[in-house]
């Protein structure tokens, strides 16, 4: 399926939901094509698998392409591979198998900062781990622990603080991580478990405030080149306002000027 790997520290998103896999975590079952490599019969019998499914592109480079391409729970072949086909062209296509996200009990994030802390932050109800980012204050719940230090915030259910401690171990990366997770009340999953983890990233904000983070870098990098264009321009504005003063005067020696510029004719 082509490289599947975006750098050997961090793997495109399909590799990193099997490194979960791997560790234990339990993950929706999927399948996942290269640019260009979707192949419509083995869309056809992942469909044919699971009866309903969601479809979503990713790019390698998801700084720039945080918010690609999705459609969930589908059905209808026609309308999946047309979906896949146009999208292939440019993404990676990643299906998986349809998991109600209303019937989610609680969603959200566990931070692993280090081997000694640890962060969460969830919410009650339907959605997914990405919707924390539209929740108010009055919605989200955070909890923390630190080695040696009491806990800090309000307490998540058991089945999310069962899976802390391999969240700990996991060390995907030498530096902090995110694994996103959902709860629910039945058995989902590879793994038929009550707990899904949708995938491991990076960083030490959720989604949302990483994207904007890299955002507002871009802009910052844009008005500093905008900045540097301005100055450029002022100064060639002086230096034609300058050569245009030397060619209207009478006296001066057109031929020591560096530029040929046209003389503007007083009026009389």
């Amino acid at each position: 399926m082509g490289d599947a790997m975006s750098s050997s520290e961090y793997p495109l998103k399909n590799r990193r939901l099997e490194q979960l896999s791997e560790a234990g975590f339990n993950v929706a079952d999927f399948k996942c094509w290269a640019p260009r490599e979707l192949k419509p019969e083995e869309l056809r019998a992942f469909l044919a698998k699971h009866g309903k499914i969601s479809c979503r592109h990713f790019h390698a480079d998801e700084k720039r392409h945080f918010k690609c391409p999705v459609l969930y729970d589908q059905t209808d072949f026609d309308k999946i591979l047309a979906f896949c086909l146009e999208h292939n062209k440019t993404f990676y296509t990643l299906c998986n198998e349809a998991i109600n996200t209303k019937d989610s009990v609680c969603a959200g994030n566990i931070l692993v900062h280090n081997e000694h802390t640890y962060f969460i932050e969830y919410f009650y109800g339907p959605g997914t781990p990405r919707d924390i980012e539209s929740k108010g204050p009055d919605e989200l719940k955070t909890y923390s622990k630190s080695l040696g230090q009491p806990a800090q915030g309000e307490r998540p259910p058991e089945e999310v603080l069962r899976m802390v401690l391999d969240a700990r171990r996991f060390q995907p990366l030498n530096k902090a991580y995110i694994i996103e997770f959902s709860v629910y009340p039945y058995p989902v999953g590879k793994s038929r478990d009550y707990v899904v983890c949708w995938e491991w990233r990076w960083g030490w904000l959720h989604y949302q405030l990483q994207a904007n983070q890299f955002l507002q870098l871009e802009l910052k990098n844009a008005q500093e080149a905008n900045k540097g264009l301005g100055a450029t321009i002022k100064s060639l504005r002086s230096e034609v306002a300058y050569l245009r003063g030397r060619l209207q005067d009478p006296d001066s020696d057109r031929a020591s000027l560096p530029i040929n510029l046209p003389v503007v004719q007083k009026r009389p």
